[in-house]
């Protein structure tokens, strides 16, 4: 890598440092972190426990959308293996700068074993990412007209969620033709998988005994705004940027700041929680692809036969 390349990813990486610094210090100043602190300590377990079972459900469906998107390449690979590859990239995207270190490495290794071209697996782990944040900004839509908030012609706002798919559509157009044929599935995936991630809001909002205050739309508006938020690359991995637009949001939307910035600490390590598993896979990276070495093994066999 060129010298001046280095030095241009290493200042990137300063300033998303420097960044998730400065909006965690804003939050800091705006909330009473003891206040926080209580809201975690005191959540009910077992609905802790409800949000997590229910995160790690979303990753499994993640898996069968992003494969959905693979196979219109055409990339053929197993389910098993894909969901171990999926949660290895989710490791490594919560401990590499940027967030997008994880999704790199499954380009990297999928080029190395399938000898797909680059673009075209980049084309696909785009496209999936892209799919989650397009239906965000459709529940955002849809969620904005029970925000308790004067939001100019807010009850018109549902009318953009149309532009929005065909945004997306144009999207994969524009990047891998060949993956508007899945452009359906995919949709459908993503809205169940973000109704899904809604469930787990709802389930940390009862753990906290927020559920009932009247408010939840305006959580889970929040929810997925600062999702949003978060994948703007400007801070290390949305470390800040969930917070800062909680704590923003919540000042506005004249709901407990407090409460709103424990679901945010929440989720985040329920997230990291859920992403343990890829360790394995991280260090012990043959094994992903262990089921479809079998399986060229076992073809092999037959065609001697």
């Amino acid at each position: 890598m060129p010298v001046n390349k280095r030095v241009q990813n290493y200042l990137k990486v300063v300033f998303k440092v420097l960044f998730s610094g400065a909006a965690i210090y804003y939050v800091t100043q705006k909330i009473d972190f003891a206040e926080v602190w209580e809201a975690i300590r005191e959540s009910d377990l077992l609905f802790l426990l409800i949000a997590f079972l229910l995160y790690v459900f979303a990753i499994l469906l993640s898996t069968y959308r992003l494969n959905t998107i693979f196979a219109a390449l055409p990339l053929k690979i197993t389910n098993w293996t894909n969901i171990k590859l999926y949660w290895m990239g989710l490791f490594y995207n919560f401990f590499l700068p940027g967030g997008v270190g994880g999704d790199g490495y499954k380009v990297f290794l999928l080029n190395k074993y399938f000898d797909v071209k680059v673009k075209k697996l980049l084309s696909a782990v785009l496209a999936e990412r892209v799919s989650g944040l397009s239906i965000i900004l459709i529940y955002i839509l849809a969620l904005v007209y029970y925000v308790d908030y004067d939001i100019p012609y807010k009850e018109w706002y549902f009318l953009l969620i149309p532009v929005v798919s065909a945004g997306y559509y144009l999207f994969l157009w524009i990047i891998q033709r060949p993956l508007t044929k899945v452009f359906w599935k995919v949709t459908v995936w993503s809205l169940v998988i973000q109704g899904i991630q809604m469930l787990v809001v709802i389930s940390i909002l009862k753990a906290m005994g927020t559920y009932v205050t009247g408010h939840r739309g305006d959580y889970l508006f929040l929810f997925f705004l600062s999702t949003i938020a978060a994948a703007i690359p400007v801070t290390l991995g949305g470390i800040g940027a969930r917070e800062m637009t909680y704590a923003i949001g919540a000042q506005y939307l004249g709901i407990d700041q407090g409460h709103a910035v424990a679901l945010s600490l929440i989720f985040y390590f329920i997230s990291l929680l859920s992403s343990i598993p890829g360790l394995f896979y991280s260090l012990f990276t043959h094994r992903i692809f262990k089921h479809e070495i079998l399986l060229e093994e076992q073809a092999g066999l037959k065609s001697e036969m």
